[in-house]
């Protein structure tokens, strides 16, 4: 053992030696290699003594939302493992909810270590009973390396933000206001990956041919949508954010995007006709030597003549030789 004087508390400090070793000599560690037992091996790489360590406290202001990275978990206290846990964990309760702090913990074992948010909930009692159990959410933190600054969208300080003039604003405010979802509750929208498993499994239990019409109440309202103060305040919004040529720009943008479309296909198509008119095809079916050519000048013949291109290289023969055949039989 060794004893140090700490110059910032004048109290002496205990400091355990027993685990650390002088380095031998250079000419020595060249020559021999240290050992650790699994023990050794197993106290270095351990970074908690338990699954749960208390850390210390925070304000509560100081959680934010995005420090929740997946739903949290729910702790309360039993005595059935450790005899007094449910005391100390009601003080500490009772503590943080007074002083609204949470509490920082780490969480897991060495392999997946894990910051945590301790949030103490009040219980919440009504005529019928209990409402909300007290006890604490396990919040999982994110590390320093999980959060990423947020890139700015204008990089150009000098430059004015774009911003909503007053009739943009006014536009959308009526819009807002036409489709306003009135006694709107999740409740009544139900899941329609759900609907159409238990169709599938009424289908089946009861040996019918077809499975029951499933109706997905998460579509759009297309008949809501089309009434007149809607499409209206629609039309109004859109004018008031794009102009009026706006539709004319996109049907310009979407005729040039499919002629550009056209031109290289019938460019593709042009080459196809021309490397496939070097080739004898009918000679070389006759004399089974179609397996010679290569897989693109197989597809220059299907291209020519619209056919599939799809499948292995025996598919492509075959597919030559059924219009070859066809062409002879029309002829």
């Amino acid at each position: 053992m060794a004893t140090r004087m700490n110059p910032s508390t004048v109290a002496k400090l205990t400091l355990s030696v027993a685990n650390f070793l002088p380095l031998p000599p250079p000419h020595i560690c060249k020559a021999e290699s240290i050992m650790f037992s699994t023990d050794e091996l197993s106290e270095i790489k351990r970074v908690s003594t338990g699954p749960l360590r208390l850390l210390g406290f925070k304000p509560l202001s100081c959680l934010k939302d995005y420090h929740n990275l997946k739903p949290s978990t729910f702790v309360f206290p039993s005595d059935e493992g450790v005899v007094g846990s449910t005391s100390i964990f009601i003080a500490l309760h009772r503590s943080m909810l007074r002083l609204k702090r949470f509490a920082v913990a780490f969480y897991g074992s060495s392999t997946h270590p894990q910051l945590v948010a301790l949030v103490a909930q009040e219980e919440i009692m009504s005529t019928s009973g209990q409402v909300e159990p007290p006890g604490m959410h396990m919040i999982y933190l994110p590390y320093s390396d999980d959060i990423r600054p947020v890139e700015e969208l204008h990089t150009d300080t000098n430059a004015m933000a774009p911003r909503a003039t007053d009739d943009q604003i006014k536009s959308a405010s009526a819009l807002v206001r036409r489709v306003d979802l009135k006694s709107f509750s999740v409740c009544q929208f139900s899941n329609p990956a759900l609907q159409r498993h238990y169709a599938v499994l009424q289908a089946l239990a009861l040996d019918e041919d077809e499975m029951p019409d499933i109706r997905d109440e998460t579509l759009p309202d297309e008949e809501g949508m089309a009434r007149p103060g809607v499409v209206k305040a629609l039309e109004e919004f859109k004018l008031s954010v794009y102009g009026e040529n706006f539709d004319e720009e996109i049907d310009s943008i979407a005729s040039g995007k499919t002629s550009d479309t056209s031109r290289k296909r019938k460019a593709i198509a042009d080459k196809a006709t021309e490397e496939s008119a070097k080739i004898d095809w009918s000679d070389l079916a006759d004399n089974g030597k179609l397996k010679d050519l290569t897989v693109p000048q197989l597809k220059y013949f299907l291209t020519a003549n619209g056919l599939s291109l799809s499948g292995r290289k025996e598919d492509l023969i075959n597919r030559i030789l059924t219009h070859l055949v066809a062409l002879a039989g029309n002829c």
